[in-house]
């Protein structure tokens, strides 16, 4: 037997050299880090800042307005690169939003209404007070149409300015501000949806309705594979891209109809599994007896067997029914939207040319002032007078461990609005005639503006208010 005894101790020493079981991969880390997609974020749109006012502009927005077109028949469609980069890969940016929504909704903060309203009263107010005080300033001007842009929170900026403060943070801090974001990006796309919506084409708008009625369908018969409701996603896309509505809005809405229950329970996951991998060991052929009574090592090299093979695809497939498919889709679209949908969007809508010889004319545009002061000052108003007003008057309370000066950095840090207001602002200022390409213009100047003065106060005041209070619990 010392044979066998000198393979356990060899398979000890072994396993001395494996991974922890807690590791995550490189890419799974990278991936996932709001830190990096953030500075990923701020690199694109320094870029195309860069390129659209060198010598290489025309070229840039030469590739932006380029048309890619397919013919279907008699049916053409035939959109610009830019157009598709708005209104297809911000589709699925939605989709993804629409999936946080409703996860909060079902299981999150959301999901008890004593906590969700806080941060919905909060997000109201951050919205209101910014779009009242962007109407004041550009009050019956050709820029009044802008107001919507300086509501939206940039979730993704948000969640990096928070990645680098983690370690001082209160955990009930980041519950709530994660809980204000969802709330805020569901008001922006109402918003989106009711107010800046080209005319509607009734026929198309009809296929797009019955289509969500038939997922909500899908979902509620428990359909968990993802394709069915790529497909319909899809043809769901087309239609509310020909109906007028904006085609973000259709993401949404199926997003809210894909099932947030798994096949299986934790229970029954563990039990099947525990019996699938007693299965594997049992598979395991190590040793057998020669002729003379030694334990031969059958096992020469590293592969295992065909047995095990389909006991590995077996235990893939339970993990799989475990996961509900909210989640699953939900986990598998952060890297790709991050990674790639928002820094494409950044590229193409940042680039804006910056005329000198307007000198101040620009920065002190009304639709400039007005964004800034939305997102730099109307933001943190209104979310801490609507939070106070619904402590006050007992419709919620302050999260643990965290205090008024707390929240009021939590306000500075959602006037990034940078993502979400770039995209409202091209949906806001397109059909301006001759005046769109300067609104627009001021509109970037404004959200970046804006965006970085807000990044920099959030960070400053919150970093030091949470470490003050995080000494002052340590003496």
């Amino acid at each position: 037997m010392n044979n066998i005894q000198d393979f356990k101790l060899e398979q000890d020493e072994n396993l001395k050299t494996l991974p922890p079981l807690d590791a995550v991969s490189f890419w799974a880390g990278l991936s996932h880090n709001p830190l990096i997609s953030s500075g990923l974020l701020i690199f694109c749109a320094v870029l195309a800042l860069i390129i659209a006012n060198s010598k290489y502009g025309n070229i840039y927005h030469h590739y932006l307005d380029m048309q890619l077109g397919v013919e279907l028949g008699s049916n053409i469609f035939d959109k610009s690169l830019h157009h598709l980069i708005n209104d297809g890969l911000m589709s699925i940016f939605f989709f993804m939003v629409g999936l946080e929504i409703k996860r909060e909704i079902m299981v999150g903060e959301l999901a008890d209404i004593r906590k969700a309203m806080l941060p919905i009263a909060a997000a109201v107010g951050g919205m209101a007070v910014p779009a009242i005080i962007y109407g004041l300033i550009n009050l019956n001007s050709s820029g009044s149409s802008g107001w919507g842009v300086p509501m939206a929170t940039d979730i993704a900026f948000v969640a990096g300015c928070i990645a680098i403060l983690r370690k001082w943070i209160p955990p009930s801090l980041l519950i709530f501000v994660v809980a204000l974001a969802i709330v805020d990006d569901l008001g922006a796309v109402c918003v989106i949806a009711i107010f800046y919506t080209e005319k509607i084409a009734v026929a198309p708008l009809m296929i797009g309705t019955i289509l969500i009625f038939i997922s909500f369908c899908m979902g509620f018969f428990r359909v968990r594979l993802a394709t069915p409701y790529v497909v319909i996603g899809i043809i769901i896309w087309l239609a509310f891209l020909q109906s007028g509505v904006h085609a973000t809005i259709a993401g949404v809405l199926l997003a809210f109809s894909i099932p947030v229950t798994a096949r299986y329970t934790t229970e029954n996951f563990q039990i099947r599994v525990s019996e699938l991998s007693r299965r594997f060991l049992d598979a395991e052929s190590l040793w057998e007896k020669d002729k003379q009574g030694k334990y031969l090592n059958l096992k020469k090299d590293e592969m295992i067997n065909h047995r095990q093979q389909e006991l590995i695809k077996a235990i893939n497939l339970e993990c799989h029914h475990v996961e509900a498919p909210l989640q699953r889709i939900e986990h598998s679209l952060e890297p790709f939207c991050y990674f790639l949908i928002m820094p494409l969007f950044a590229f193409a809508n940042a680039g804006t040319h910056f005329d000198f010889s307007m000198g101040l004319e620009q920065i002190f545009h009304p639709v400039t002032l007005g964004i800034v002061a939305g997102l730099v000052l109307g933001k943190p108003l209104g979310i801490l007078m609507a939070s106070f007003i619904s402590v006050k008057i007992g419709l919620a309370e302050l999260p643990r461990n965290v205090n008024w000066k707390q929240l009021a950095g939590v306000g500075c840090l959602a006037g990034i609005g940078f993502t979400m207001s770039l995209f409202i602002n091209e949906l806001a200022f397109k059909d301006a005639g001759a005046f769109s390409e300067s609104l627009i213009s001021a509109g970037k100047i404004g959200v970046f503006a804006a965006s970085m003065i807000a990044a920099v106060i959030g960070l400053v005041f919150l970093k030091k208010t949470c470490r003050t209070v995080q000494n002052t619990s340590g003496d």
